[in-house]
């Protein structure tokens, strides 16, 4: 039961990031690989901030300009 209640809550999430328009899509998806590379950073001794910056911006603009949620 509490599988199903994740499974739902999973649909939902899902359905409602692809029905997002172009730009709030790629901003979402920068936005998400930017504190996934900032939290790995955070692990690895050294300073490097420029990285998830730099990761963030680079995805943002791989998704705006592939657009992988045109049905086309």
């Amino acid at each position: 039961m509490r599988m199903d209640t994740l499974r739902g809550l999973y649909r939902r999430l899902d359905d409602r990031v692809r029905d997002l328009s172009r730009v709030p899509y790629a901003l979402l998806v920068g936005l998400v690989s930017a504190m996934g590379v900032f939290a790995v950073r955070l692990l690895l001794p050294g300073d490097g901030s420029f990285g998830p910056i730099a990761m963030g911006i680079a995805m943002a603009v791989v998704y705006y300009v592939f657009d992988p949620n045109n049905t086309n």
